[in-house]
This record gives C-alpha cells, sequence and structure tokens, in this order.
C-alpha cells in the first residue's frame, strides 16, 4: 500500500509542468486524483491511469470562487472525500521581466488574483469536505521571497503573500485538524520554466543560470525534486507540522 491509499487529492495547475508531476507523484501513492486546470488536463489523467491510477479532470479558473466550488464537489462527488489540497496553480511562465516601471497596476494585481486570491478560493472551497475529518493543504510559494529577484515585483509579492496567507489560515483551521504549509521551490525546469527564461526585457543572464551558480547544490532543478516533500506535507508523517514555509531551492536561499 501506497502512503496516499485511500486519499483523495486536489492538485490545481496540474494539466503539465510541476503540477502533472505532483499529479503522477501522488497517484504512485495510492491517491485518487483531480487534476483541476485552466488547461485541458485529459492527457494527464490518461497518463496517470496508463499507470494504474485513478484521475478526473475539472476545469478550473482558480479566479473564480464558483469553479473552485464545483471543482472540490466534483472531487466528493467521484471519490466520496477531499483529503488533500496542493494549490500549485500560479501565473509564471508568462511574466517578461522588466523594470517595475514598466509595471501596469492592471499587470500586477492580475498576478496577485492568481496567484494568492486563487489559493483562498481553493482553501475555501475545499474546507467544508475537510473540516468535520482533517486534511492537508499544501500550498507551492517561491524561495524568490527570500531572494529579492527583480524585475518580477509582482510574483515576488505574490509568493510573500502565500506565506503570511498560509500562517493565517493554519491558525484558522488548526481547530479542525488540517494542516496548511507553504513548499517554495526554487527555479525549476518544467514548461513554465523553460517559458519563462525565454520572456526577458532586461539585460540580466537567465534567471536559471543566476540560481544553478548561486545554489550549494549546482545542478539544474526538476519537477521530480519536488515531489517528495509535497508527500511528506500530505502525509500522516507531517501530522505535528503547520504554518510552515519548508524552502526546497538546492541551497539557493536560507531561511
Amino acid at each position: 500500500m501506497g502512503r496516499l491509499t485511500g486519499k483523495v487529492a486536489i492538485i490545481t495547475g496540474s494539466a503539465q509542468g510541476i503540477g502533472a508531476a505532483y499529479a503522477q507523484g501522488f497517484a504512485k501513492e495510492g491517491a485518487k486524483i483531480v487534476i483541476a486546470d485552466v488547461l485541458d488536463g485529459q492527457k494527464a489523467v490518461e497518463d496517470i491511469k496508463k499507470a494504474g491510477g485513478e484521475a478526473i479532470y475539472v476545469k478550473t479558473d482558480v479566479t473564480d470562487q464558483a469553479q473552485c466550488d464545483a471543482m472540490a464537489a466534483a472531487a466528493k462527488e467521484r471519490f466520496g472525500r477531499v483529503d488533500i489540497l496542493v494549490n500549485n496553480a500560479a501565473v509564471f511562465g508568462s511574466i517578461v521581466m522588466k523594470p517595475f516601471t514598466e509595471y501596469t497596476t492592471k499587470e500586477f494585481m492580475k498576478v496577485l488574483e492568481i496567484n494568492v486570491v486563487g489559493q483562498f478560493h481553493c482553501m475555501k472551497a475545499v474546507f467544508p469536505f475537510m473540516k468535520d475529518k482533517g486534511g492537508k493543504i499544501v500550498n507551492i510559494g517561491s524561495s524568490s521571497i527570500n531572494e529579492g529577484v527583480p524585475g518580477m515585483p509582482h510574483y515576488v509579492a505574490s509568493k510573500g503573500a502565500i506565506m503570511a496567507l498560509t500562517r493565517s489560515m493554519a491558525r484558522e483551521m488548526g481547530d479542525f485538524k488540517i494542516n496548511v504549509n507553504t513548499i517554495a521551490p526554487g527555479f525549476t525546469h518544467s514548461e513554465g520554466g523553460n517559458n519563462f527564461d525565454k520572456n526577458k526585457a532586461m539585460d540580466i543572464p537567465p534567471l536559471e543560470t543566476l540560481q544553478l551558480n548561486a545554489r550549494c547544490l549546482k545542478r539544474e532543478a526538476v519537477p521530480e525534486d519536488l515531489i517528495g516533500l509535497a508527500l511528506f506535507l500530505s502525509t500522516d508523517d507531517s501530522a505535528f507540522i503547520t504554518g510552515q514555509m519548508i524552502v526546497h531551492d538546492g541551497g539557493l536561499s536560507f531561511h
């Protein structure tokens, strides 16, 4: 039996990239998976099924509370319960790094809406299905809040807000035996990451190069590097850990 046998995990932004890797890793440990993404998640579902797992796709725009509520309800209807939420959906790969003076308020707020408000919507959506039996919520932040990465102030601010939100939600959900934690990865090779360094309007080296040279562990980070920590925070092994941010960037930054 896997560590998540009998559990149901909703993973947002999991149609591809890092989110899909989380979904596959959780499925291998026995979890039934809900692929929740604004992108088509049917391929991610089929990949899990081919490996012997169970999964469904629910099209979800995390900026819409009603769609997030429908996502959680679909998980309950199909699998009978909701145990885990991995709040992975975010804007990153489409960001064009540029001086802060060139960002509009609309651009800034759009990233906050998806990256922060979207996670809040999803936590609200799953709470009714976790409050009577407990659950695990894993928010995906970024170690960029420790580095102060230039050229994308809205992204860095959004990930800092996620850590603050995690602490607040951990306080509110603790009485219901719901653990809320944040993983803070560094730059990771994925569809989003690979697109990111193509979109640059500043005269600086690629972000991946900057991070690789500054890490203690000097190699590229890949989605598979992140699965183990997400699993740990979703199992009983982390039953007494909540409200925390765990940096996962190969020793790029210390927190």
